[in-house]
Order: C-alpha cells, then sequence, then structure tokens
C-alpha cells in the first residue's frame, strides 16, 4: 500500500490542466444559455405588448366622438370546420356596419371570441361575420384583429352604402347684451339729485353700483330708473351677467359742484357722549379740508393734523390721522376737545351737504360732526 501511494505522487485535490479547461467550458455555456434565456423572454414581452395591433379597430375600441357603444357582441358558436375569425387584439374589436372606419360601430368583439365568417369584402381587408340582430345579421370586422381559419372561397360581400355623415347642429347663436344707461343730468351741485335710468335685456344679472362698493349689495332689475344725490364726483357703474359667462358694464359720471372737495369746512358743532350736541370752545377754531387727491388736513384746534379719506356717492371714511404735538393750555379744555373731534372724525361713515353745510353721521347714522363753509 505504501508502494502505491509513493507511485501516485501528485495531490488529488489538485486540479490538472485538463480538467480546468473543461470547467471552463461548461461556464461558458451556462453563460450563453443565460443570455439565450433572457433574450427570448424579452422578445415574449416586446411582442406580447405590441404584437397585437394599436390602431383604432383593435386595442383602441372606443368608436369615434358622437358614437356610444355599450354591448359586447356575443357571436353564436361556429359548426365545426365552418370559416372563423378569431379576434387576437387584447381589447377587442370593433364590430361595424360596413368595411371602413367611418361606419357606425355595432359592438365588441372581446379578445379570444370566435366569430363565425360568413363573407370577405373585395379587398379581403374586412371580413363579414355572423351577428344575429344586426342589420342584415351581420358585421364587419378588419383583417388586422383577427385570426381567420378555413376562410378559403368565401363570398365576396359588397360594402353598403357609405353613410352620409351627419352634419352637427348648428349652435344657437347667443343674442347679444343690449345695454342702455343714461342720465338725466351729469353735473349737479351738491345736495342736488341726478335720475339715472336704464334698461337691459338679454342677460342674466344686472347690478347698478357707485364705484367703491361691492357691487353684490346693488342687485336691481332689468329696467328702471334711480335717483342718485352724490356729495363728491362719483362713477355709477351698470354691470350685467351675460347668458355665455361674460360680463358687461356701462359708466356714468356725476360731477358735483361745491362738493366735498369744493370748500374749506369750519367745525360748527360735534356730539357729546351723553348724545347731545356741542360747540367749540370760544377763541378755539377746528378746520377740515378734504383734497382732490384724497388728503385731508385742518386744525384740531390747537395742533394741525393730516390724514386720507375715500369718498364717493354719500360714503365718507377718514383713517391715518396724525397731529402735531404742542400742548395748549388755553382756552381751559382744548386738549380734551381736540381729542374728542379727532376721534369723531375717525368714525365717519357717510356724510350729507346742503346750502353750505356739511354733516357727517357715524355707522349707526348718528350726526357726530357740523360744519359750514368757511
Amino acid at each position: 500500500m505504501e508502494d502505491q501511494t509513493q507511485d501516485n505522487p501528485t495531490n488529488q485535490d489538485e486540479a490538472t490542466p485538463e480538467k480546468t479547461g473543461q470547467s471552463n467550458t461548461l461556464i461558458i455555456i451556462l453563460a450563453v444559455a443565460l443570455i439565450l434565456a433572457l433574450a427570448g423572454i424579452a422578445f415574449l414581452l416586446v411582442a406580447y405588448v405590441f404584437g397585437n395591433g394599436s390602431g383604432s379597430e383593435g386595442e383602441g375600441v372606443l368608436p369615434p366622438p358622437g358614437e356610444t357603444v355599450e354591448a359586447t357582441v356575443i357571436p353564436p358558436t361556429p359548426e365545426p370546420g365552418d370559416p372563423t375569425a378569431t379576434v387576437i387584439a387584447r381589447k377587442g374589436v370593433n364590430v361595424r356596419t360596413g368595411p371602413a372606419l367611418n361606419f357606425p360601430v355595432i359592438g365588441i368583439a372581446p379578445f379570444g371570441s370566435t366569430l363565425e365568417v360568413v363573407g370577405v369584402s373585395a379587398d379581403k381587408t374586412w371580413w363579414v361575420v355572423n351577428v344575429p340582430g344586426a342589420p342584415n345579421n351581420y358585421g364587419w370586422v378588419s383583417d388586422e384583429y383577427v385570426e381567420v381559419q378555413n376562410g378559403d372561397g368565401l363570398m365576396i360581400i359588397p360594402s353598403p352604402p357609405t353613410p352620409t355623415p351627419v352634419a352637427a347642429p348648428t349652435p344657437t347663436a347667443t343674442p347679444a347684451p343690449d345695454i342702455n344707461f343714461t342720465a338725466s343730468r351729469t353735473t349737479i351741485n351738491a345736495g342736488e339729485k341726478a335720475t339715472l335710468s336704464w334698461s337691459v335685456e338679454n342677460v342674466t344679472a344686472v347690478y347698478l353700483y357707485p364705484i367703491g362698493d361691492p357691487f353684490e349689495n346693488y342687485p336691481t332689475v332689468g329696467q328702471g330708473t334711480k335717483d342718485v344725490q352724490p356729495y363728491i364726483t362719483t362713477s355709477y357703474e351698470l354691470l350685467t351677467f351675460n347668458p355665455d359667462g361674460t360680463t358687461s358694464a356701462a359708466r356714468i359720471e356725476i360731477t358735483v359742484v361745491n362738493g366735498l372737495t369744493s370748500n374749506r369746512w369750519l367745525l360748527n358743532s360735534y356730539s357729546t357722549q351723553s348724545g347731545g350736541s356741542q360747540r367749540p370752545l370760544p377763541g378755539s377754531e377746528i378746520t377740515a379740508r378734504f383734497g382732490a387727491d384724497g388728503s385731508l388736513s385742518g386744525s384740531a384746534g390747537c395742533n394741525s393734523y393730516t390724514g386720507a379719506f375715500t369718498a364717493y356717492a354719500q360714503k365718507l371714511r377718514v383713517n391715518r390721522l396724525t397731529a402735531s404735538q404742542a400742548l395748549c393750555t388755553t382756552p381751559e379744555g382744548i386738549m380734551d376737545q381736540e381729542g374728542v373731534f379727532l376721534s369723531l372724525m375717525q368714525q365717519a361713515a357717510t356724510m350729507r351737504i346742503s346750502a353750505g353745510q356739511l354733516t357727517i353721521l357715524d355707522s349707526a347714522g348718528n350726526r357726530i360732526l357740523e360744519f359750514i363753509s368757511g
């Protein structure tokens, strides 16, 4: 036994050159086989996705605009040996009343269904299949999306007359809005009135409002008149909503002479906390000047003040009042009077002007300040 071991001195675990070559060959064969298998799978996936057609008669079985198709064609079972057409389009195939895409769709034959073929078009691109209940009891399917068996020698069936396109109904034209908007006067003195007149047709809603206020607060009817008495130059707009969803507008500006911005105003009285009326202290003068640019300035009795205002029609709002910082001691109580005046000015909501007198009211309609022109 020891001699046999000596006769074979080579380690049996060590690979010989011959064995190494065989192993490499096997690895290469396995790698090639794996690559071929992957390529085959990829080919099958591509064939599955793209191989069944994507035209309007196969994958896209939705009918053209204007057509409604809900029925699925359930064909009768063909007899053995009869010519048949098996649907190969994944989404089914449209069954039409004639051999062209402009023929109406009868229904949809689902993927995998088998139809009995009874004829073929003259150019052999459409097959005539048995569809009980359809016109002439048959329909037409495109050759592109079916696989036909035993189709040789079939009768050529002439195409039905090409359907006459149905003209889309001419839409009824929406009548244009008819708007008439006038004013009896476009220039008035403060305290006078102007009459607005209007008539509108072919609209769905009407609003008449002074520019500056939300139009939603002023709905009105299609025809009417309205007296307006602005105390400052104001534009009035007649706004309509039309049936087609658009809006139309007409404006009239009423110019006011001797109005809010035309005078320097001298305070004549102001309201007290008890609801009474108080005249300014003797020896004090409180004034207000409303500028055409929306600025406000004047004397509060001791200090001068500035601010801003917005006004239209009979509305008046004062804001951002600031005063100088002087401290006056005479007449007695002048600083308290000044504080009350500046506070009341900022409560202004509406105004009235008549015969050279300006009355300012708060949001509750209470008279809070009375001025005279001076």
